[in-house]
């Protein structure tokens, strides 16, 4: 029998050695780094009736006149009780409070389950959405609202309809808040990184005043030529409006609409009658090609004077004061509205040979011969429809359930 010298020996324990080392080795390459933690998400959404009260009543039973909070405080039943006569009505007043964690956007308060007669008029609902159309958490506002038989009535309220009833809900929507900017990304030396991801959220859902006026990358074919210059204008709660971004070249405008190319490159008027511009501003059939850009989407020539009521009021950057319907702001008065042209969220160019403005497709009540317009310096005026040096802007309506990202600007 053969005995293995201590070479050998030795050779066996240096290769015994090795295996180890190695297997220590590999268990050291597969480790794995674990990081754990705890996330909590906590916020309340919620806005409530407060403070419910009759501010004055004439000429009716003011026993059974009433406002009442439900218990769960989302809704006012209101009660106004045996209107006399035309003149009669009451006032009520009423606090709309966030008592959630979340700023809330009101929508609107609006009147369900109506009794009584259609000639009895509720009214100053609407202003919750221009005078405080987000309320913080912990913030309210105060709404006065009126019931009345309209003095100016002529028909009598008929059979039981002397009194009415209805009940008040409120409308709201995630109001704008301190948003979070982190990004989600990876970097390494050999790498690099990745762009942070962005989420696509219903516009009409998130656009709020703050984004007015922000461009836009929709392009519609008109013509066979790409117009692609677009602002967001005004969002209703349920469509986003967008308004070309400056004033249309009148070699563009549909020939359905049969109005006059007068004046220069941009100048727009009708040589028949007022209610021909207006009605022609407004058909969606003859703009139908400014609407091509989206599916579903619908277009007009100008915005409506009540458009741009709206959309001003509800720009918190530029709203110094409301506008009233139907009282023009001329700048020989008291400088206007809108006297500061580099506020308007719309500008457009104030100085162009030949166009002094761009239409509104709203006729002026007072005069038969005359169509709201905005002027050049930014003026809210009232002129006669056979004007030749104003244009037009046209105004798309993109679909409800439009998406994109909002940044600096709104990408779909």
């Amino acid at each position: 029998m053969k005995r293995r010298s201590k070479n050998q020996n030795t050779v066996i324990i240096v290769l015994i050695v090795l295996l180890l080392l190695l297997a220590v080795g590999y268990a050291a390459f597969s480790d794995v780094l674990s990081v754990s933690g705890t996330a909590n998400a906590k916020g309340t959404f919620n806005l409530e009736f407060q403070n419910a009260e009759i501010v004055t009543a004439v000429g009716v039973n003011e026993t059974g006149t009433k406002a009442e909070i439900s218990e769960d405080k989302n809704t006012l039943n209101v009660s106004v009780v045996d209107l006399a006569y035309p003149g009669a009505g009451v006032e009520f007043s009423v606090d709309i409070v966030n008592v959630g964690s979340i700023p809330a956007q009101v929508n609107a308060v609006t009147p369900t389950n109506i009794t009584g007669s259609e000639h009895i008029k509720i009214e100053g609902l609407e202003v919750i959405t221009t005078d405080h159309p987000t309320i913080e958490a912990g913030g309210k506002c105060n709404i006065h609202f009126t019931v009345e038989w309209p003095v100016t009535a002529t028909d009598p309220l008929g059979e039981n309809g002397e009194s009415t009833s209805f009940e008040l809900e409120i409308e709201y929507t995630q109001g704008t808040g301190k948003e979070f900017e982190g990004s989600a990304k990876h970097e390494d030396d050999n790498i690099g990184s990745t762009p942070p991801i962005e989420l696509k959220v219903n516009l009409a859902e998130t656009i709020t005043g703050n984004d007015y006026g922000k461009s836009i990358n929709y392009s519609a074919t008109v013509k066979g030529e790409e117009v692609n210059n677009w602002k967001v204008f005004y969002n209703n709660g349920k469509n986003v409006y967008i308004i070309l971004d400056d004033y249309l070249e009148n070699r563009l405008l549909p020939t359905e609409t049969g109005l006059q190319q007068v004046n220069g490159k941009y100048g727009v008027c009708s040589k028949i009658d007022r209610d021909t511009l207006v009605a022609e501003l407004i058909t969606e059939s003859n703009w139908s090609e400014f609407a091509n850009g989206v599916s579903g989407a619908t277009a007009t020539g100008s915005p409506t004077y009540q458009q741009f009521i709206d959309s001003w009021n509800k720009n918190p950057a530029v709203n110094t004061r409301q506008l009233e319907l139907e009282k023009p702001y001329y700048g020989s008065n008291n400088g206007g509205p809108i006297s500061d042209p580099t506020k308007l969220y719309v500008q457009h160019t104030n100085e162009v040979e030949g166009c002094a403005g761009y239409w509104l497709a709203t006729p002026y009540a007072n005069y038969s011969y005359d169509v709201w317009n905005v002027t050049r310096n930014c003026y809210l005026i009232n002129s006669n429809y056979y004007v030749e040096w104003y244009g037009v802007r046209p105004v798309v309506c993109l679909p409800t359930d439009i998406t994109g990202t909002i940044g600096e600007t709104v990408e779909i």
